[in-house]
This record gives C-alpha cells, sequence and structure tokens, in this order.
C-alpha cells in the first residue's frame, strides 16, 4: 500500500503499528524514530522496524506516510518540526487519543503541501513501552478518522484503506463529536478506574480478586499520557464525571431508602447494558 512508513514514536501504540503494518505487508520499509538510543536499537534488534533513528529529518525523508505516535500535547510540535522535510504528497496523520486540540494547532499552523488527517485507532492497554507491542492490538478494534473544511477526500480515502488494512473498523467525524464519544466510553471509564484505586484500603488489596482487578486495571496505564488526554479533553471530561456522580447516587439514594426494588432496577438496566456490548 505505501513504499516507506515512518512511525514516530515507538511506545506501545508505535510499536504495535510497526508489527501490524509488517503482518499484514502494508509497506516494502517501516521506518521507526524515538527520543531513546535504547529504544530504536530494541526495535531494530527485534526487527519491529527496518531501520530507526534519532533524527527526525532523516526519519521522515522520502516517506509515503507519516505517523506520529507521540503523547497529545507533543504531537503539534513533531508536525511542526518535521513538516519542511516531508515529501510534497506525503500523508501526515498521528494516534492521538484526543482530537480538538492536535487537529486545531496542527491546521492552525498552515504547513503548505502537508496533507494531514488526524487518526485515533481505538485501541490499547494499561502496559506501556516497545517492549509491550502486539501485532494484533488493533485486530477488530475501531478507527477514528477526523474530518475538517480543511480535509482532502483522496486523503482520508487512502487512510480509510490503510486502517482497514489492519483489519480496523473505520468511522469518519469531525474531532469534536470524536472528543465528546471518546470522553464516555474511554475517558471517563480511566477516571473512574483511577478513583476506584485511589480510595481502595491498603488492608482490603490483600483481599482484592477479579471485580477488583478489572475495575482498576486501565489505572495502570502511563500518568503522564493520561494527564495529558484528561487535559484536552477537560470540557467533555468534566461533564461526563457529573453524569457518574448522579449514577453513584442513585446507588446511594437506594441504599439511605432501603429501595430493595428500585436498587435491583439499577443493577439490572446495568447488567443489560454490559450484556449488549
Amino acid at each position: 500500500m505505501f513504499k516507506k512508513i515512518t512511525i514516530i514514536g515507538l511506545g506501545l501504540i508505535g510499536g504495535s503499528l510497526a508489527l501490524a503494518i509488517r503482518k499484514k505487508e502494508l509497506a516494502e520499509e517501516i521506518i521507526g524514530v524515538s527520543r531513546r538510543k535504547s529504544t530504536i536499537d530494541r526495535a531494530v534488534e527485534n526487527k519491529i522496524v527496518d531501520s530507526a533513528t534519532l533524527n527526525l529529518k532523516d526519519g521522515v525523508k522520502g516517506s509515503d506516510l507519516v505517523i506520529i505516535a507521540a503523547p497529545v500535547l507533543r504531537i503539534p510540535d513533531i508536525a511542526k518540526r518535521l513538516a519542511p522535510f516531508l515529501r510534497k504528497d506525503a500523508i501526515l496523520t498521528d494516534a492521538g487519543s484526543t482530537k480538538r486540540y492536535i487537529v486545531k494547532n496542527i491546521e492552525k499552523t498552515g504547513f503548505k503541501g502537508v496533507n494531514f488527517v488526524g487518526s485515533h485507532p481505538i485501541a490499547g492497554s494499561e502496559k506501556s513501552g516497545i517492549k509491550s507491542a502486539d501485532k494484533d492490538l488493533f485486530k477488530g478494534a475501531c478507527c477514528i478518522l477526523t474530518k475538517t473544511k480543511n480535509t482532502n477526500p483522496k486523503i482520508i480515502a487512502r487512510l480509510k484503506k490503510f486502517w482497514g488494512g489492519l483489519e480496523m473498523r473505520v468511522k469518519v467525524m469531525s474531532p469534536e463529536a470524536h472528543d465528546r464519544l471518546l470522553s464516555n466510553i474511554s475517558h471517563l471509564p480511566h477516571a473512574a478506574s483511577v478513583s476506584l484505586a485511589n480510595s481502595a484500603g491498603k488492608d482490603g488489596l490483600k483481599l482484592a480478586a477479579g471485580g477488583f482487578k478489572d475495575t482498576t486495571r486501565i489505572a495502570s496505564g502511563e500518568p503522564e499520557l493520561w494527564k495529558d488526554i484528561f487535559f484536552t479533553n477537560r470540557d467533555n471530561l468534566i461533564k461526563d464525571i457529573e453524569v457518574l456522580k448522579k449514577e453513584l447516587v442513585k446507588i446511594e439514594a437506594a441504599l439511605k431508602n432501603n429501595d430493595r426494588a428500585g436498587l435491583l432496577r439499577l443493577l439490572k438496566k446495568a447488567k443489560a447494558v454490559r450484556d449488549s456490548f
């Protein structure tokens, strides 16, 4: 599909992307870019990428597709620094978990001739680093592409084919719609998991089993990464936290009022929602 793909950031997402691209044979050559020499050495030694470099200019030279898989707040700056070195017909995208901040800051810079479309492959893990890279991480998951008035339809079409080639279900929407939806189904669950973990007593942890492990698993996610995600989508997340608080109050009220029937309705409703997923 592409002669040369460059992936900037070789953590869990970037490393998994490289492995998935190799598995599906979507590129003749895969180049990795990282800030750490130990990471690029590992990526090359384990044949995750064909070659790797610490230098952005060298990494993107001649690439057909460049994917920035870095923390949200760093993505626009990386895009700005690499833009002068891109081929005129190259496609630039990212894998950030929020889209308004990224798309707005890249588009307002007005790179001439840069074909940028925001992407969000909705897949991940509480694990981090290239050591956790998984060639099947994206299989069956959804990828959202962002569309604005500046988006080239031909680039959207090529990226739909690319992400689809990784066995992902691709949807197109505005950055605003993306952030509203992801707040509810991704960012709020992470905030709830963090809160649950922080509310647990040390003595109780010794007895914790599957339920606690399942509901707090994502709280093990990289804190610096999630800090950026929360702050770049804080307006939506604040609203969703209010909704969650109201749901907790309903359970609290049912317990205070000895309302067994009301509590059962809440439990049945939740079970139906979860079972339909």
